[in-house]
Order: structure tokens, then sequence, then C-alpha cells
């Protein structure tokens, strides 16, 4: 932690952008300024989507403030990744940054000792191999994933090497990159369905729609998209596979991938499991294998 004017900053990155915040366990909330907020709105980081209410709250100082409420999609510490942290964005430009109680009771058990900062995981302090919270947990050197938020987990195969990275969509929990393959997990809110295929036809029309979306604003096009009933894990699942094609400044060639997912529903969350894989490759080798050995690994039911 750094010693700013008499109080200790941790450096951290909200929703991807870099910041430092104050390590306040004195703050009921984790508070961001307006113009923080601003700058967030401005580079596409956060979206008028993300804010849930408004509200007012007592400062240290004994004065009544207005509030905006939103849901960080994540906040990095190190290796450390928290996501879904609720926040408030204080009305006035240069309102403290505070991370407070809600993201510090998410690291669980912290001490200070002068400038350090020591997140521990039960009685042995956190290594830098592994990415743990209250809600997830990631074994860097077993390759096994798990999200107590929403109930699952997953055994990657140890013939490749993985590692866990920061997904771009807003509901991405997981992402794991091991070339050719990236592996990720989308879970969002259900609907009041409990069968996933008795929303066969309107779940389709929506993905068609959603590429179409896509590829206006990002220019990620997919197509040779299909779709079939299946059954994963003993439950049902919509299939659907296709072929990406990506373009940009920041590609001299364009990008292609050929990708596998299943969509289900699972404790009252819409769930999308996927695969990815380089086209090229997956046109010069038979990766259905690999890609059936990645699904296997996939579990339901994990408890803390």
């Amino acid at each position: 932690m750094v010693d700013y004017y008499g109080v200790y900053t941790i450096p951290c990155e909200v929703n991807g952008m870099k910041s430092r915040m104050i390590f306040d366990t004195g703050a009921s909330k984790v508070s961001l300024s307006r113009s923080f907020c601003e700058i967030l709105l401005d580079n596409d980081y956060i979206s008028m989507s993300d804010f849930t209410g408004t509200g007012g709250m007592l400062t240290a100082d004994g004065r009544i403030v207005d509030y905006a409420e939103l849901l960080l999609r994540s906040v990095k510490i190190g290796e450390i990744t928290l996501h879904d942290v609720p926040a408030v964005v204080v009305n006035s430009q240069d309102a403290p940054m505070l991370f407070g109680q809600p993201a510090i009771q998410m690291l669980g058990e912290v001490s200070i000792k002068g400038d350090k900062l020591y997140i521990y995981d039960g009685n042995n302090a956190k290594k830098s191999t592994s990415t743990n919270s209250y809600f997830e947990r990631w074994d860097a050197k077993q390759y096994n994933y798990s999200n107590y938020t929403y109930g699952f987990g997953w055994q990657l195969p140890s013939d490749f090497e993985w590692e866990k990275v920061e997904g771009n969509e807003k509901h991405t929990v997981f992402r794991a990159v091991s070339y050719p393959f990236v592996v990720f997990v989308n879970a969002q809110v259900s609907a009041k369905e409990k069968d996933i295929w008795s929303i066969y036809d309107q779940l389709t029309e929506l993905a068609e729609q959603i590429d179409m979306q896509v590829e206006k604003k990002t220019g990620l096009m997919a197509y040779e998209r299909t779709f079939e009933k299946a059954i994963i894990l003993g439950q049902h699942a919509i299939k659907t596979t296709f072929k990406e094609y990506f373009k940009d400044s920041r590609h001299k060639e364009p990008v292609e991938d050929y990708a596998e997912e299943y969509i289900f529903i699972q404790n009252g969350y819409n769930i999308t499991i996927a695969v990815k894989v380089a086209k090229e490759a997956y046109d010069a080798i038979d990766c259905s294998d690999v890609i059936a050995d990645i699904f296997k690994g996939f579990r339901f039911t994990v408890k803390h």
C-alpha cells in the first residue's frame, strides 16, 4: 500500500481501469468520485445499465451526501479479482475513492502490518499462484476453478497450461486461456422458465439478434451458427456451434475462431459454457476430442 497524506491507498483495477483507492475499514460502502465515474462512462468501462438506484449517506465528518448506486463487474487487487461489487458514486468531483466494507468482506480475513496488506485463506496467506475470494477459487497449479455464487466448477485438462484472465463481457465470471483454446462461462439471472428447451425458439431468435448487434458495435461477426437440443450433465441444454470473424486496428490479419457453447438453466441462472479455438488450428487438426475433454471437466453443485 502507499501512504497518501496519512492514509493508505491500494492499487487496483475497477472494471479493468487502473486506479488507487483508500483502504478504509470504517467505510460502510465502496465509493467512487463523480469525476472517476465520468471517466469510466466516457471510456465504456461502465454503462448506464450498471446503475441500480440512488440514495443518501452520512459521511465521516457528519455531512449527508447524495449518491448513485451501481454494480462493479470486477475490482482487481494484484491477482485477486472480486466480482459484482456493490458501490456508490458520490456526487462530488473530488470525493475520496474508498475501498470499504462490502469489498473488504469479499476478501475474507485481512491484516495490516506497516504498509503491507495481508489477505488470508483460512490460516494460510493467499499465494500469488492462485486467485481466491469468498465467491470463487482458482487453483493455478491444478487448473481447478470453483464458483460459489453460481454453484459450478471446472476442472481444466492438464494437457495444456491454463491461466485465469479477465473477460470482456458483463456477465463473464470465468475465462481461462491456453493456446489455441479459450474457455469461459457467462452467468446471468434466469427468467422464470426452469427448462431451457421450453424457450428453444425464443432463445435461438434472440441469439441471432444479439449477433447482429455485436457485429454493429464491435465488428465481431458470427457465421455458420447452428442450434440443437442437447443433454449436459443429465439435464436439458441448447448446443450452438459457430465461427467468428474479427478484424480491427489491433490485428494486421483477421482473427477467426471456431466455437462450441452449451446454454442451460441451473440454480436460477442462465449459464453459458463455451470453448473456442483458432479456426486455423480447428481446420488443420481434429479438435473434437480435446473440446469434449474440456467440457467433461465442468460440474455442478460446488459448495464452499
